[in-house]
This record gives structure tokens, sequence and C-alpha cells, in this order.
């Protein structure tokens, strides 16, 4: 029997998912220990560091990754929404976490996958500021539907009211 979208969107995970175990196993395999899922200044994060280090692990869907996200055809107003308010939200508490003296390490899922030795080579340096783990698509404007092609339009979680940079390509659906 098939789910509804509800019972499946109801089944993803909020902590402890799979690229953010996949880290935390790897970093112990190295002898580093982060705490899981502890709220730091009322930001739920992935891991903290005692040297107020903290790593936030993005889903590239939810977080609107430039290499990845993927607007889905359907309800297309509400996911327009959802997406805008997750980039709002992962700017305030990048501020709000940055502010409070805490570096912040935003990781994208599709890097601790394909990438994982130079993730963990990432976490032994600072952080580059104007990273491009910042950069977040905001807006997806079809520009052609016979082609699929289309215009992702991104802005800097430092930022979120200047669009910094646009793609335009085909929709493309497989990371």
């Amino acid at each position: 029997m098939a789910l509804t979208r509800s019972e499946q969107m109801s089944r993803i995970a909020g902590s402890s998912t799979r690229p953010e175990v996949v880290l935390r196993d790897a970093l112990a395999r190295v002898g580093v220990m982060g705490e899981p899922q502890r709220r730091v200044c009322g930001v739920r994060v992935d891991l903290a560091f005692g040297e107020r280090v903290v790593v936030l692990v993005d889903g590239c869907f939810w977080h609107g990754c430039p290499d990845h996200y993927v607007m889905p055809r359907s309800n297309a107003e509400f996911w327009a929404r959802k997406l805008r308010e997750n980039v709002e939200r992962d700017a305030k508490q990048t501020a709000k976490l940055t502010l409070a003296g805490w570096t912040v390490v935003r990781l994208w899922e599709h890097a601790i996958f394909e990438q994982l030795e130079g993730v963990l080579a990432s976490l032994r340096s600072t952080p580059v500021v104007g990273d491009v783990n910042n950069l977040r698509v905001v807006r997806v404007e079809v520009l052609d539907t016979s082609s699929g092609i289309e215009r992702r339009c991104l802005v800097d979680l430092a930022d979120t009211s200047t669009v910094v940079d646009t793609l335009c390509g085909p929709r493309v659906t497989a990371k």
C-alpha cells in the first residue's frame, strides 16, 4: 500500500540522520569526539566541541544546496515558502551562534558522502568567511519548460536580502 505524502514526510528523521552518523563515526575513528544534538544559545546543533565550535549538517533538499537542490513540481508555492523559511532560519542561527562567540561550520550532506576526508581536514582548520557552504538556493525560476532550463538564485547566509549569484542550466534531479 502506498503511503500518503503526510506519512512519508513524518518518517524523515530530524536528528541523527545518516550523514550526521557517518560524520560522527569518522570523527570518532580519528579520536575526535563532539557532543551530538546539543542546544547552544537556543539552537540545536548536530555536533558541539569544547573549543566553541559547532557543526551543522545541512541536507541538500531542505537547505537549498546550489549543486543538488531540485524544486518540487507539485505544490510549488508551499515548497518555495518552506525553502525561504529554512534559509532565513539558517542565517539567523548562524548569526546568533557567531555573535555568541562560536565558530559555525556548515556542511552539506553530499560532502560527507563524497568527500569525507576533505570534510575531516576542513574541520581541523578554521572555516573561511564566505565559504561556499554558506551559499543557498532561495528561488528557482523555470526559464523554458520544454528543455527544463531554470535559473537558481543564490544568497549568502551572511546577507539573505541580496541575491549574490545565479546559476542557469537544465533541471537535474540526480546526485
